[in-house]
């Protein structure tokens, strides 16, 4: 029998199940939906803590002082005073991720109110502001977040404040040239020849298509945030035990390692893998709506 020539598919065409499955197996969406479940189920396992474990994290037992995992009743181990590593990992998760998001959206907020402002407000002042910004983000993030440490002390709101002053300075470069770029679009300057006032041309014009750069850059700040939480807590200059988060039991577990290696293991983990998670899937919706970094 003669082979029957298969039909070109036509440009709106539904892919078919092969098609579906190579596309999967080269790894184009499968990246980001491993990335949304996992962080998905992070969320869930840190806002319902009760669900998980009704355990205080900070009940100490002798007896069980560096426990192994497994151990009855405490499935994680115990640390060096004897507290349940799984509490303390989900009471830690809730406070790392909410960091990470508040984190996320105050640098996000004071880069595209700087970035917007500069780009709008064009010469004299676009120029100052930006070599003002220069200077700033010359400065390693982390030193400008352990100065202001050393300045606001330990506790959650200091070092949610201290590293959105800190983390601005990229979303608002990236903030002023695209605003740079709508500002004299064509569209905008019809949107001015009929009338529109500056209020209703940037509510209505401006914003809507600068919104997924925002959208972006907000999820590229989550990650940031955590990772910088968990760096200070680790030098000593976070939160302070017995508050729980991840860099607080990373710290506390590097000085527990000679002697009990899985101490570390745990919250080093879940900090790589909520990195990952967040990088993938913010590249990935990046690379879908068009926009780069």
């Amino acid at each position: 029998m003669t082979a029957t020539p298969e039909r070109p598919s036509s440009p709106g065409a539904v892919p078919s199940r092969s098609g579906a499955v190579s596309l999967v197996r080269r790894g184009v969406p499968s990246g980001a939906i491993v990335s949304f479940l996992l962080l998905f189920s992070l969320f869930l396992w840190a806002l319902l803590p009760g669900k998980w474990t009704g355990i205080d994290p900070l009940s100490q037992h002798a007896r069980l002082v560096l426990a192994p995992p497994l151990t009855s009743g405490h499935v994680l181990g115990c640390d060096f005073l004897g507290r349940d590593l799984w509490s303390r990992l989900v009471t830690g998760s809730l406070v790392s991720l909410t960091v990470g998001f508040s984190v996320g959206i105050l640098s996000t907020l004071l880069g595209c109110l700087w970035g917007i402002v500069s780009g709008f407000l064009g010469h004299p002042w676009d120029p100052v502001m930006m070599r003002t910004l220069e200077v700033w983000y010359a400065l390693p993030e982390i030193l400008i977040a352990t100065i202001l440490m050393l300045v606001l002390g330990h506790g959650l709101l200091a070092v949610i404040v201290a590293l959105s002053i800190g983390g601005w300075m990229g979303v608002a470069r990236v903030l002023r040239s695209e605003t740079l770029r709508l500002r004299d679009a064509v569209f905008m300057d019809a949107a001015r020849a009929s009338g529109v006032g500056p209020v209703r041309l940037v509510l209505r014009h401006f914003l809507p298509n600068v919104l997924p750069v925002i959208l972006v850059m907000f999820l590229f700040r989550i990650p940031g945030g955590i990772l910088g939480e968990s760096t200070l807590s680790f030098l000593g200059l976070g939160l302070a035990p017995p508050a729980a988060s991840w860099g607080v039991l990373v710290n506390e577990g590097w000085k527990a390692l000679p002697v009990s290696a899985f101490m570390l293991l745990w919250p080093a983990g879940f900090i790589v893998l909520s990195l990952v998670s967040f990088q993938v899937l913010a590249d990935r919706i990046a690379r879908t709506i068009g926009v780069s970094r």
